[in-house]
């Protein structure tokens, strides 16, 4: 059997060997690569695209803080969505402005494009892919009107940003005007047809003789967007204008067609006795306060007035069926074209114009892209509200290895060296 002596020799080399080991796993150990660190960053919305696919790539970071010096793109947002899922925590903060807008068409043969603009409560700048349109400073919201655009429109604050794509417009159907052989009729007709609508007409020039474009009926949206009534000669179309209306048509009522009964039904109002116009002294020029007028009165709790006059309502307006119903107070606006003066004739053509686009049912294809028309909206929706700044940080993951080597070495060089003292040994 070995004696003491030599065993405790054997326990020695264990023990150098044990130290051996331990300072080759320590040496290995220091050649790999350190344990991935855990860090939060914070970055500014104007860089985020420069750092987006370090953010995305790397899976060391455990936060993102993003100081909002400008509205993240859609793409920007949906990254900062995906990361959100992947338990990365996604904060925002900053103060960008509200800034929407909204690009629609106008509902006329030239389909001017309408800018619908909020947010705006500094200088705001819109602009095409052409160039600058129109500047804004409009606090709750504005409206531009602009004959074309190109591409998208965006509305510019600084580096804040929102976009929009104006719908297609398809090809306007055809008015139809009813009304008697005078000059209300006549210069209705010759508005509409200047400002680009095709017009077809009914007009009664004898009792049971009618003049009136070929084939003027069926009436339906396939074929017409808008039925413009005068008078009460529309009394026996009544019925197919109501079921015009309800698949979704325009109707356009003045004067005694408001009196016809399911025209009545229909119309946002009722017409009132006739006031004259106002009479003329040399040099005048007449605008819509001169003019004739029968004040309407709402008849309906979902009408909605849209103009008013010192005698009363002028405009008023509601949704019926599928479609929309306009009543007109005004009598005899031909006097607006033929006295207007220099401006007259166009804002005559303008006004009915507006007014059969007004009702006229959207032909409009959606355009390829909807663009990011509320920014701030979207990020909210995505990310949630605002919060505190959060300073970057960095936090490495512990390994416990390192220690635990040190300490197994450490003891097995003191206990070598005890046992070598402990048997008189150096």
């Amino acid at each position: 059997m070995p004696s003491r002596a030599e065993r405790r020799r054997i326990g020695e080399w264990v023990l150098r060997a044990a130290l051996l080991v331990t300072l080759g796993v320590a040496l290995w150990r220091s050649m790999q690569p350190p344990i991935a660190s855990r860090a939060g960053r914070a970055i500014a919305a104007s860089a985020f695209e420069r750092d987006l696919a370090q953010l995305v790539a790397s899976s060391a970071v455990k936060s993102v803080d993003l100081s909002a010096d400008a509205l993240p793109s859609r793409a920007e947002r949906d990254a900062l969505t995906a990361l959100r899922r992947n338990e990365v925590a996604v904060r925002w903060n900053g103060t960008p402005p509200s800034l929407a807008v909204e690009a629609t068409r106008a509902r006329e043969p030239e389909a001017r494009a309408r800018l619908h603009v909020t947010g705006a409560v500094q200088p705001t700048a819109l602009v095409d892919s052409a160039g600058l349109l129109d500047s804004v400073r409009a606090g709750p919201g504005a409206t531009v009107e602009a004959a074309s655009i190109v591409g998208a429109v965006r509305a510019e604050q600084g580096k804040f940003a929102a976009s929009a794509y104006a719908p297609v417009q398809e090809p306007r159907r055809a008015v139809l005007v009813l009304g008697r052989a005078d000059w209300e009729t006549k210069f209705v007709m010759q508005a509409l047809s200047e400002a680009g609508w095709n017009v077809r007409a009914r007009i009664p020039a004898a009792p049971n003789v009618d003049v009136h474009d070929d084939l003027i009926l069926p009436l339906d949206t396939a074929r017409y967007d808008v039925v413009v009534a005068l008078d009460s000669s529309a009394a026996d179309m009544a019925t197919a204008i109501a079921r015009f209306v309800a698949e979704g048509g325009g109707l356009v009522a003045a004067g005694g067609a408001l009196e016809i009964d399911q025209l009545g039904r229909l119309a946002p109002a009722r017409a009132g006795d006739r006031r004259p116009g106002r009479i003329l002294l040399a040099d005048d020029s007449v605008t819509t306060r001169d003019l004739p007028l029968r004040p309407l009165s709402l008849a309906r709790s979902d009408a909605v007035s849209l103009q008013r006059e010192q005698p009363g309502i002028t405009l008023a307006a509601r949704r019926a069926g599928l479609g929309r119903v306009l009543a007109i107070g005004y009598d005899e606006s031909w006097r607006w074209r033929m006295l207007g003066g220099t401006s007259g004739l166009a804002a005559h053509r303008q006004w009915w114009s507006n007014a059969a686009g007004s009702v006229a049912p959207a032909r409009e294809a959606a355009p390829r892209s909807s663009g990011d028309a509320a920014p701030l909206a979207s990020l909210i929706s995505s990310l949630g509200p605002p919060s505190s700044p959060v300073k970057s940080s960095s936090e490495r993951s512990r390994d416990s290895l390192p220690i635990i080597l040190l300490i197994i070495a450490s003891a097995c060089l003191l206990a070598e060296i005890a046992s070598r003292r402990f048997r008189g040994a150096r």
